[in-house]
Parts: C-alpha cells; structure tokens; sequence
C-alpha cells in the first residue's frame, strides 16, 4: 500500500486551463473570485469527516481487535478471580481515554488529520498491548497440557540442533549482546514508526500496521492460553556455563512470569511490569515482518529496517528462546493478518465504488 500522495490544488489546474483559453466570453478573470486554495490537512479532514479515505475499516478492524481482546481479558480475570492494581487501571484508562479524545476531536471537528490518527494510533496499539499481555499471563491459569515436546521434536524433523546453535551465539559473546539490543528495540521502533508515518501523512501504511500489529498480538496470546509452552531453554536445559556467556535472562527471562501465574496461588496483575509470556508463535517474528513492510517506499529508511531487522529475527532464538518452528508459524500468522488486512480494503472500496487500494489488490 503506497503513502498518501498530496494532489495539486484544484486552483492551480484552473490557473493554467484560463491561460490556454484566454479571459471567458462571458465574464472576465477580474470578475471571477479566486479560486480558494485548499491545504492537504483541511483536505484530508474533510476526507476522514465523509468517510472516503480506503483504510476506514482497517482503523475499524483495530477498535474492534481491542475490544473483543479486552472482552475475553475481563473473562479471564473473572473467571480466575485475578485483580488488577486499581492505581495502574486508573492511569491506563485515563490515557486511554485522552487519546481517544485526541483521536475523536481533531478527526470531526478540527482539521488536524496528523494529529488525529497518532492519536488514535496510539490508542489502539497500547490498548491491544495491555489486554494480549494479560490475556498470556492470566490465560497460564487453565494450565493446559504444554506443548514444548511438539515443539522441540518439530525442530529435530527439520534437522535443527538448537542445543548446537545456542552454544555457538555463547562462543561469540559480542554477537549475542548485539541481537539483544535488537531484540529488545521492538517497543521503540513501534514508538518512532507511528509518528514517522502519522507526520509524514501516510495512514494507509500507519493503519495497516496498527490493525496487523492488534491483530497478531491478541491472537499469539490466545494461543498461548491453549498452546502454553515453557520455552526452548527450559526443555533443552542448556548447561549453565553456556547460559553464562549469553547476555542475562537470555531465553529464560519469561520463566519467572510464566511459573508464577501458572503456579501461584492468587498472582496479581500490575501494568509496572506488565510482560507476555508468548512463545509460540513467535511474535516478535510478526513484529519483523510489519515493521518491514511499514517502512516500504521509504528507500533508505528501508534498508536500515532490513538490516536491523534481520538482527530481530536471528535474535528470536538465543535471545528470546524459541523453537524455530515458532519462527515460520509467526510469519504464518503475520502473513493471514495482511490478508484479512487487504480484504477489507477491498470490500471497503467495493461499496463505495473506489478504486481497490494498491495493498489490497495485492
């Protein structure tokens, strides 16, 4: 999906017919009012006020990911009878309400597009954030039957050796602390994205990645309730002198949130630290690829998220500790995200009779 082009102004096209054609018969260019220029943002104001823009229903789609993932989140903590801290409720909802505002206000009633969807954007994705990280952890509590046998003998059918692979990234240490850098920049590169996009006018590409991104995460959570696994390094149980030499919590970071909510008593849910325990699919693979396709038609912007991003993908196993079968069933779901994601750009255009946008027809 390409990013919103800036048309020339209606007065400049009619600046230039009237110097082909010469004064009208009728009534001299002095007669006439000057045609008003009419800025991109107004434009774009009074596009989103009618509805017109093609990325309606992805902006849709993302309202209504969050609230059915906020609706089955308040169903899993009724049914395990689990509390959330009031205080860190009390500032989520606050926010998120300021931001809906933001997004409501400068979207209807003032013409501030940009400001608007970031608004609005940011909304959407730390509402989806909170409730897929409750839905991991709260969702541990039904403690299903754990699927990292399946999962490591998925790995030994494609001929991968992950006990091999970790002690190789622990023999080359400036490696591994670089892919966990990398690891670890998912949140930020999200956080410069949404912005990046918003400003530079292209909510086609921002929406997109918003409604891929509430998409993916709310259903990797869900199947992590259903499908819960420990995790590559709690079922290989790599030596400790090899855990040594890769950065700290590499591959076990999870395992503290991921025993406590599965074991505990009566665990409690504080937004503080609030962390998913999703190993599979593997999330951040999702994450990698949307960033990547976020950042299409921007040359070198591109080509650092290429780079970097390869960096995130490698990272996924000594870092993050997954299967590699975790990997491809991520890009799966990433992959069905973006189709669900074309289809409604495509039903959209078809009821109102627009062209079928360039990702949709895709």
């Amino acid at each position: 999906m390409s990013g919103s082009r800036v048309e020339a102004p209606a007065g400049m096209a009619v600046g230039m017919l009237s110097q082909l054609l010469g004064p009208s018969r009728i009534a001299s260019s002095a007669d006439l009012p000057a045609p008003r220029r009419v800025s991109p943002e107004a434009k774009a104001a009074a596009e989103a006020l009618q509805g017109t823009h093609p990325y309606k229903w992805s902006m849709l789609g993302s309202w209504l990911v969050a609230l059915a993932a906020s609706g089955f989140t308040g169903f899993l903590l009724w049914r395990f009878r689990i509390a959330i801290d009031a205080r860190d409720l009390a500032l989520f909802s606050g926010m998120m309400a300021f931001l809906i505002i933001v997004h409501v206000v400068y979207g209807r009633w003032r013409a501030a597009p940009t400001l608007s969807h970031l608004g609005g954007a940011i909304a959407a994705t730390c509402w989806s954030i909170v409730a897929a990280a409750v839905i991991s952890l709260v969702g541990l509590r039904y403690k299903f039957p754990l699927i990292d046998d399946v999962l490591g003998n998925a790995d030994r059918a494609v001929g991968v050796d992950l006990p091999s692979m970790i002690r190789w990234f622990a023999d080359h240490p400036l490696l591994s602390h670089l892919l966990s850098v990398a690891y670890d920049s998912w949140l930020l590169q999200l956080a410069a994205l949404l912005p990046f996009l918003a400003m530079m006018g292209r909510f086609d590409k921002l929406w997109q990645l918003v409604f891929v991104f509430s998409l993916t995460v709310v259903v990797a959570a869900t199947f992590s309730v259903f499908w819960p696994a420990r995790g590559a390094f709690a079922y290989f149980h790599h030596p400790i002198e090899v855990l040594e030499q890769l950065p700290d919590g590499a591959g076990i970071y999870h395992l503290a949130k991921f025993e406590y909510f599965r074991n505990a008593l009566s665990p409690n849910v504080s937004f503080e630290n609030l962390q998913g325990v999703v190993t599979f699919p593997s999330f951040h693979t999702c994450l990698v690829l949307m960033t990547i396709c976020a950042t299409t038609g921007t040359r070198w912007l591109l080509a650092v998220t290429l780079i970097w991003n390869a960096l995130v993908l490698i990272a996924t196993v000594p870092i993050g500790g997954h299967y590699v079968i975790d990997l491809s069933c991520g890009g799966l779901l990433w992959l069905a995200a973006m189709a669900i994601e074309a289809m409604l750009g495509r039903s959209y255009a078809t009821m109102r009779g627009m062209p079928v946008p360039e990702a949709a027809s895709a």
